[in-house]
């Protein structure tokens, strides 16, 4: 219960930080800057500051669920992210949000906790063998260079889908290594943490990661990359955490079926909100009465390129 919610909290926190972060950027006049006036006009804007902060919570509140718990309990509860979103949206900023864009939430909601409850996730042993990153970075790492490879041909709406799977995939990875990173700090404290490699894997995946997003974000469609994105980051941290960390889900057959039948009512979930999202957020200074689907952006690191519902994350 405490991983869950750390997890809520941390999803929390970065739907926050894409509100406040898509008011700041909704509120600026349209006008041409330098990288060193882009970076001083925002650093003196006070929502792009909170929204700043409410980033970092993000990271600390994962990491801090990810110590307590297990990556497959985890990073599915960061897709709520996209739930907070709309609430913020709709209670905070005060747009209309449709009856079906609720539905979808309602359907993600449901298809998450139905799994959560029947595959009962547990720790593992919690100490992957050398032998077993190596496995699981390479085995991964591949996938992601021929998705990456890939992407360069086709329509604009499945290179952005290929490359969503790509960060989704790199996110999953950052995931493990902050898992591991606060086993480090465990077992070493804060000092003994930075004498072990995780840490240091945990910012260079995060700024692949990262890049990956911001690849996907250009090449097309962001409902396209967001609902790869999301699919594909809870099963392979799911598939890592039993990889690497031993972690244990209920394997009866019944339990399998009903596990694939929620984690599908999930992504049905996702791909319905994704689908739904509105444009870029407008200020919010003599509004006009308007009708707004569902808006935010994502996970441990990820942020939307426009006024969409992405999350992460990344870890």
């Amino acid at each position: 219960m405490i991983a869950v919610g750390f997890a809520l909290l941390g999803a929390f926190s970065q739907a926050l930080a894409s509100v406040l972060h898509r008011m700041t950027n909704a509120t600026d006049e349209e006008e041409k800057r330098s990288l060193a006036q882009t970076v001083g006009h925002l650093v003196r804007q006070p929502l792009w500051l909170l929204g700043m902060v409410a980033m970092g919570g993000t990271f600390v509140f994962t990491a801090l669920a990810l110590y307590f718990g297990t990556l497959a309990t985890v990073q599915p509860i960061l897709v709520t992210e996209l739930i907070f979103t709309l609430a913020l949206r709709a209670f905070w900023l005060h747009d209309t949000i449709p009856g079906r864009t609720w539905g979808a939430a309602g359907i993600l909601c449901a298809g998450l906790f139905g799994f959560l409850i029947v595959a009962r996730p547990q720790e593992g042993h919690g100490s992957p063998s050398v032998s077993a990153w190596v496995v699981a970075l390479t085995t991964r790492g591949a996938a992601i260079v021929v998705l990456v490879v890939l992407s360069r041909w086709g329509s604009p709406a499945r290179r952005a889908a290929l490359l969503g799977a790509a960060a989704g995939m790199m996110w999953a990875i950052d995931a493990a290594f902050v898992k591991a990173a606060t086993d480090a700090l465990s077992a070493h404290g804060w000092i003994g943490m930075f004498a072990h490699w995780p840490v240091y894997a945990v910012v260079a995946s995060g700024v692949a990661g990262t890049f990956l997003l911001e690849a996907a974000f250009a090449a097309g469609p962001l409902a396209a990359s967001q609902s790869t994105l999301l699919i594909v980051d809870p099963l392979a941290s799911i598939a890592m955490g039993v990889e690497l960390f031993g972690e244990q889900l209920a394997s009866s057959p019944v339990a399998i079926a009903f596990e694939v039948v929620f984690l599908l009512v999930m992504f049905a979930g996702v791909v319905l909100l994704s689908r739904w999202a509105p444009p870029a957020m407008e200020a919010h200074v003599k509004r006009s009465p308007r009708t707004v689907p569902v808006g935010g952006a994502s996970t441990l690191g990820p942020g939307s390129a426009d006024g969409g519902v992405l999350p992460a994350d990344g870890t």
